[in-house]
Formats: C-alpha cells, structure tokens, sequence
C-alpha cells in the first residue's frame, strides 16, 4: 500500500483513454409520494443499507478499473484519483450529512489479484436515518426536485413486482459431511505441524427456484431478519451478490478509523443436539480464533495509528440465529508530513483478508483454503461497500451472502479452524451458517447437505 496522495488526474483512467469527468450535482428531494428504496433497487440496482442509511443506485455514470485487482496498491491509487476528479454542484445545506455526494460501490472478489471494478452510479438515491432524502445525479442532468422524485416515483410503479404463489426450491451441495469434515481434519493436521495456527474453510451449495426469486422482496425479507446488519446488492461477474453481513471490515471518516472483526460462533437457541459450545465468551477454541483475527488487524493498523483503542475482552453479538464474538477497533490515522490519510479503499486492501476469512499466516492459509475448498470464492467474505473522493468510506466483510444467477443462487458458509477444532463441531457451524442464510433466500426450507439432497420444497 503506497502512502502518496494520489493525483487528481480529471477523468484519467487505468486503460489509458482519458474521457472528460462527469458533472454531477446533489439536491435536496421535495416532500411527495414515499419511495421504496427496496423496490427501486430492483435486480439490477445498487443498493446499500447500514447505520439507519439507505444508498440506492441506478444506471452507471462511470465504471472504474482495478485490472491487477486490490491487491495493485498503484491501481487503488488511480481509481481513488479517477474518482476525486469527478466535479459536484452539492445543494445541500451543510451539516444535512455526513456523506458526501458521488459514491463509488463494489462487491469485490475474495481473491485480492483478481480483476475488479467500482461502479459510480447514475442517479444515488439516499434516504437518511432521520428521513432526509437526497439524490446524487451524475451527468449533468437539470432536473428539479420535484421533477426527481417523481421520476423515483415512477421507476418504483413500473418495478412493483406482483403477488405471487411461494416458490419451490431444491438444493444441491457441492460437497457432502464426510467430505467438509475431512477437510477440516487436514487443516487440524497442518496446524499440528505448525504449517499454520488458523485456516478458515468454506462450503458451497445451490438453491435452484422453480422461477427467478424476487430480489425487492429477497432484501426486504433479510432486513427484517438482520436488521444490524449491512444489507446490499450488487451486480458481480455473473450475477448478483445479495447478502446482509454483520461484520465492518474497515470504516474511513476524515482521520478516524473503525473496525468489527468477528470470529467465534454459537447457537443462538441451542438444542440438545448441538456441538458448539453454551458459554461463548469461556470457549478456549473460539477466544484463540477470535485473539488470531483482533491481533492481525492490531498489527496491520497500529503503523497508520497515532492512537487505536482495542478492547481486552470481546464482546457478544448476537444475530437472528447466531451469535458471535466480536471486537470493535477505533484508532486515530496519522497525517503527518502533510501526507493524506489512508482511504477507506486502500485500508481494506491492507486488510483483506483478514484471519476472519482467511487464515494464520495469510499466504499458507490461503495456499490449503485453494486446495481443500470445493470451488472458487468469487465475491463471497470479499470486500463489499462504497468509496468517495476524498477517501472516506465503508467496506464489510462480504459473508452471510447469495451469488444470485437466474434462478439458482450459491451460498457459502465458513469457519475458523484451529488446533482445538473438531470436525463435527466444524460442521455444524456451517450448517447454521447456512440456516442464517436460507431463512431469508428460501423460508421455511429443510435441507441435507448429503449428495442425495435436492427434493423440491415449498
């Protein structure tokens, strides 16, 4: 990661050609008809719900290029310049948000070399935590803003899906149990050679609907499941990754800087039957994965710190089935020498993946994650969030998640292996995982993980 202030080249982009910047400008919406920011989203829409904020977009003002992925520290560079370059006529009275106006969104693959994009939208719509509307038009559009709203407005009517009956779905693992927990018992046996101290192994599965799955209702659905959660949907090569992650993998605002790793995981209403442990905060097993992930991001920050506050002890988060050890990190970035702080986009790059996703030490983890998995991760526990100009921004961990393609979507589901880790207990963590993710994508749906599995559910 470089630490220079990139260079505000208007419009330079990295495949060479140099078109003029776009004019975007932000207004104030009128007072009018509600907008629903689920049903305006639609399938092909961004969209980005967290902190009581809502952030839709549509069309695509400008698509900016990381060819040698998150990982090209010069690339991250020119896509935050590409950005900065872009001019805006802000109505807004100051001090109305926090947020700036132009926004750069992107669900990024996993695997940080991978090619990748951000994508500026046309029109951003955003609907505040206290009820403030705005839109952000890029492209020099004059309309007002009652002329907006009801444009929203009608993008929202001729969207409004229709009612219809339930729909059957059948799954299809990628692996089977004896598989998975082999798996596992690899990792334990590498870790037992000190190889490595923690490896996070993921599954797949399929869930193929008998017709194309309502993404409005899909997201209205997690919401209300997840309600702390970020809740997003973005177009992806080959579909959209839909998902409502708990987990912030860095937060950007002037010169502070946030983080919320998760790593440690129960039952929240165990049964009789279930491996994971009753007493979160006492499991040896999860407080090791835990120290691994807090510890990694401690060393990957204190350097860009002048002050970072991590807490001793996590502390418990609970979601609508599971609950999680968590660790909320807040530090001070330096900006001495007249040096920029760090963007949001190049501290997930710093951080990405950290052993919440990944493993200890990172490249030996991630050399047995691409021989033990059952396939590639594509978007899933990848970076997923948004970027402005000046570098703020939110990026989080993109897991609890679908890769939505046609009529099938593909879930995945990991856990942190360590020395102490058994491969039942493993197992059924991902089964939970699983669950988290299929009472929103499919409710109700029974499923076995065994090659069998596959009958049609209502």
């Amino acid at each position: 990661m470089t630490r220079t202030a990139p260079v505000p080249t208007r419009g330079a982009d990295p495949g060479g050609s140099v078109p003029g910047p776009p004019v975007a400008r932000r207004l104030l919406l009128a007072p009018g008809a509600a907008i629903d920011p689920f049903v305006l989203a639609g399938d092909d829409g961004v969209f980005v719900a967290d902190a009581g904020r809502i952030l839709v977009g549509r069309g695509v003002a400008r698509t900016i290029g990381l060819p040698a992925g998150l990982a090209d520290p010069d690339g991250v560079d020119r896509a935050l310049a590409e950005l900065s370059a872009i001019d805006c006529d802000d109505e807004l009275a100051p001090g109305t948000t926090a947020l700036r106006p132009v926004q750069a969104f992107g669900a990024l693959p996993f695997d940080s070399t991978e090619p990748t994009a951000l994508v500026v939208p046309a029109t951003l719509y955003c609907l505040e935590a206290d009820g403030t509307e705005w839109v952000t038009v890029v492209g020099g559009s004059a309309e007002s803003p009652d002329g907006l709203r009801d444009r929203l407005v009608a993008e929202v009517v001729a969207r409004t899906p229709q009612p219809t009956d339930p729909v059957a779905a059948r799954i299809r693992p990628h692996s089977d149990d004896a598989d998975f927990e082999q798996a596992v018992a690899v990792v334990v046996a590498a870790i037992g050679r000190r190889e490595v101290s923690k490896v996070v192994l993921a599954r797949r599965m399929d869930v193929t609907f008998d017709q194309v799955p309502d993404v409005a209702g899909l997201l209205a659905r997690w919401r209300s499941l997840e309600p702390g959660g970020t809740l997003f949907s973005l177009a992806v090569p080959g579909g959209r990754f839909i998902g409502a992650s708990p987990e912030l993998l860095v937060e950007r605002l002037g010169d502070h800087v946030r983080s919320r790793p998760l790593a440690g995981t129960t039952d929240r209403f165990r049964d009789e039957a279930s491996l994971l442990p009753s007493e979160l905060l006492e499991s040896t097993k999860d407080g090791e994965e835990h120290r691994l992930v807090v510890d990694a991001i401690r060393g990957a920050l204190e350097p860009w710190c002048t002050a970072l506050d991590v807490p001793d002890r996590p502390e418990l988060v609970h979601l609508h089935n599971i609950t999680h050890l968590g660790t909320t990190i807040e530090g001070t970035l330096r900006t001495g020498s007249g040096l920029p702080a760090p963007s949001a986009l190049h501290l997930a790059a710093l951080l990405h993946p950290t052993p919440a996703v990944g493993g200890v030490p990172r490249a030996a983890a991630l050399d047995l994650i691409a021989e033990l998995e059952d396939g590639t991760r594509g978007p899933y526990a990848g970076p997923v969030g948004y970027l402005d100009g000046a570098g703020d921004g939110r990026f989080v961990v993109g897991i609890r998640a679908v890769t939505l393609s046609g009529r099938t979507a593909t879930l995945t589901a990991g856990v942190g292996v360590v020395a102490d880790s058994q491969p039942r207990t493993e197992r059924d963590e991902a089964h939970l995982k699983f669950v988290a993710v299929l009472d929103a994508v499919a409710p109700g749906l029974d499923f076995d993980t065994s090659p069998a599995a596959g009958t049609p559910t209502p």
